[in-house]
């Protein structure tokens, strides 16, 4: 197996990302919230979570509730089971969301919305429920939900997946001036070399673009 491996190390699939933007003009006409059906509230606050949080599917599927904390300001989720990037001595760090200046794309006023909306129809304590069983989604569930809101945004997507998320979010990020230590503390990568070899891309017709943020989710909801 080693010998395949070398032989055949593992390569990134995407050489360029989409244009975080695009999703977030998109997510910016979803609003009034009162105005949404269920399953496009689910979907916005879905996307949010991947955009601003830059985890894995599974993660996001395992966000429960008995183990939320909410605050005027912010939203966190403690981690309750183990991840895939997860070791003896090295367990996940918390989920934090953090509030946004602007309602349209705040995903803790959003979120707190969509607790509210399903509030009397969930039969799980799992964050993100599906809006037809009320039940905890798989992680196919996540990724067929992050394609429509792809496409409906305007992104190629037979070109880029459900699972390029992570990698348009922080490549947004980092062309935003975040550093590399938030990125990595955000993703809940060990290894710089991890970003900069899987995820790190030039985003489509946006190259040069250099800007400066301090917090993670004004670089990616400021594109």
């Amino acid at each position: 197996m080693k010998g395949i491996f070398n032989a055949r190390p593992p390569l990134p699939k995407y050489s360029i990302t989409w244009d975080v933007g695009k999703v977030v003009r998109y997510l910016e006409t979803l609003f009034p919230l009162e105005s949404l059906s269920l399953k496009m509230l689910t979907l916005k606050i879905a996307t949010l979570l991947a955009l601003t949080t830059a985890q894995r599917a599974q993660t996001l599927t395992n966000l429960n509730l008995n183990y939320m904390e909410t605050s005027s300001k912010t939203v966190v989720f403690t981690m309750n089971c183990l991840q895939k990037t997860d070791r003896i001595g090295r367990i996940n760090q918390n989920i934090t969301l953090d509030a946004y200046k602007k309602k349209e794309l705040c995903p803790v006023y959003t979120l707190k919305y969509y607790l509210k909306a399903t509030k009397k129809l969930r039969k799980d304590d799992y964050l993100l429920v599906s809006f037809r069983t009320w039940r905890k989604i798989s992680t196919s569930t996540l990724a067929r939900w992050l394609k429509i809101v792809l496409t409906s945004s305007g992104i190629d997507v037979t070109k880029f997946q459900a699972h390029s998320f992570r990698g348009a979010s922080t490549s947004a990020a980092f062309s935003a001036g975040i550093t590399l230590d938030t990125i990595m503390k955000t993703a809940n990568w060990k290894s710089a070399k991890t970003f900069k070899k899987f995820y790190l891309r030039e985003v489509e017709a946006k190259r040069g673009v250099k800007t400066c943020k301090k917090k993670y989710i004004n670089a990616v909801l400021s594109v």
